[in-house]
């Protein structure tokens, strides 16, 4: 399957960075000679498995923990958790990607480079979607789409984005935000570090408090070691 990489909006819009106009213009289309090349394909595939199993890596799953089981935080070594009641709940009993693959997928990052690109059309026309740290895309739509397959947060956007939920208004603000995500997979690094804890367990007891509909994950300790190298 073919992989389409986008470059999306910012989670503070107002920041862009212009030394990037002109790849907006100077983009020119695939030929239309492309073709799929399926040895390749599995080969890329097969070497890629060995880092990373999207199906089994994407998030940790309840029957391998339970309430008050210890883990040592990736990049904290020296530092534990023990995994909450709410964590435990919102933990998936199957894989999100459970036998799926799908034609086509665009990745849209945070830099702000589409803004005024009216790229959102192309973007929402792939099979799957991933955004990452719950960038906005209501406000920007035309430019970065709507569709959301599959959402990151990392723990940091809380105090980056929504100002640590000091008040009602931050509160609501990213209520309307996961509310907005509407079934889509909200892929949450909760074992990274030390200080995401508090944050993570604002998150979760939000979406449980106020059911949203979300389909929450969180990364193995397989990937997140994979991605500290």
């Amino acid at each position: 399957s073919r992989a389409e990489v986008v470059i999306n909006d910012s989670s503070s819009p107002a920041v862009v960075d212009r030394s990037n106009e002109s790849i907006k213009h100077n983009i020119k289309p695939a030929s239309s000679k492309w073709r799929h090349n399926q040895t390749l394909s599995l080969k890329i595939r097969k070497q890629i498995l060995k880092f990373l199993d999207a199906e089994k890596d994407i998030s940790v799953l309840k029957g391998t923990l339970k309430p008050g089981d210890i883990i040592h935080y990736v990049f904290d070594r020296d530092s534990t958790m023990n995994v909450s009641q709410n964590l435990y709940k919102l933990l998936p009993r199957t894989s999100p990607l459970k036998g799926k693959q799908f034609p086509t997928c665009a990745i849209v990052g945070n830099s702000g480079v589409l803004l005024s690109s009216g790229c959102g059309p192309e973007i929402d026309a792939h099979s799957f979607v991933i955004r990452c740290n719950l960038a906005p895309v209501q406000e920007y739509s035309q430019d970065v789409g709507m569709k959301t397959d599959l959402v990151t947060m990392n723990p940091s956007v809380i105090q980056r984005a929504f100002e640590d939920l000091v008040n009602e208004t931050w509160r609501e603000k990213l209520l309307h935000r996961l509310h907005s995500l509407n079934g889509s997979i909200l892929w949450i690094p909760a074992f990274m570090a030390k200080g995401g804890k508090e944050r993570v367990e604002w998150v979760n007891e939000l979406i449980l408090k106020h059911h949203i509909n979300v389909r929450t994950a969180y990364p193995s300790l397989r990937l997140l070691h994979a991605v500290r190298g």
